[in-house]
């Protein structure tokens, strides 16, 4: 009998028995092993979905501007959405930012300037106010409530290039994914003929946007 031969078998009585088929043997089904894959790929997606929403969530900016105190001020604040108007564009700075930036409630407006070189360059404006307070006050006022709104105060002192004025300088993430510095350059209290005694400071609040570091 060769090999060919072994599809047929006679038994002892003569006749022809049929071998039965083995069982198949048990193995992974395709079904069962798309189902890993199929799991990965759901988890991706629920991640990238995550990820669109996190990454640049969308704070409104605040509509209020009650004033409130400050701990370790006289001075009570006030929110500085209305005056940062003039120098919001295309939703820069973000709401986050906007939201974290005060006033004494006592201050108006006076100007505003665009410091960026370009449209395309990084964001750098700011605006000029004045407040019928002493100048120690408005620099004591920005070194408390910038860190009250959750900036990180990166030195305080003598301001570069303006002699005679005093700058806090904070430091805070923004929801647009970039770090922002805002400096509160606090110029010497002027005296004049209608001024309150504790006489009138000028000071100017600039919002700058630090650029990728990529």
């Amino acid at each position: 009998m060769t090999v060919h031969d072994t599809s047929r078998v006679t038994t002892a009585d003569g006749d022809d028995a049929t071998p039965q088929r083995p069982p198949t043997r048990k193995g992974y089904s395709i079904k069962a092993a798309m189902i890993v894959p199929g799991i990965g790929a759901g988890i991706i997606v629920v991640f990238i979905a995550l990820g669109i929403v996190t990454s640049n969530p969308v704070q409104p900016t605040k509509v209020s501007s009650r004033p409130f105190s400050v701990p370790g001020t006289p001075l009570r604040a006030r929110p500085a959405v209305t005056d940062l108007k003039v120098i919001t564009k295309s939703g820069q700075p973000p709401g986050n930012i906007i939201n974290a930036v005060s006033v004494p409630a006592n201050a108006k407006l006076v100007s505003h300037q665009n410091n960026s070189a370009s449209e395309q360059g990084s964001y750098d404006a700011q605006i000029t106010l004045t407040a019928d307070d002493s100048q120690a006050a408005v620099e004591n006022f920005y070194s408390k409530v910038l860190k009250k709104q959750g900036w990180q105060i990166i030195s305080t002192g003598p301001a570069d290039h303006h002699p005679g004025a005093l700058e806090v300088l904070g430091k805070k993430a923004g929801s647009d994914g970039f770090y922002w510095e805002v400096g509160a350059v606090v110029s010497a209290t002027t005296f004049g003929a209608n001024a309150p005694a504790a006489g009138s400071t000028s000071f100017s609040l600039e919002l700058y946007q630090q650029p990728d570091p990529d």
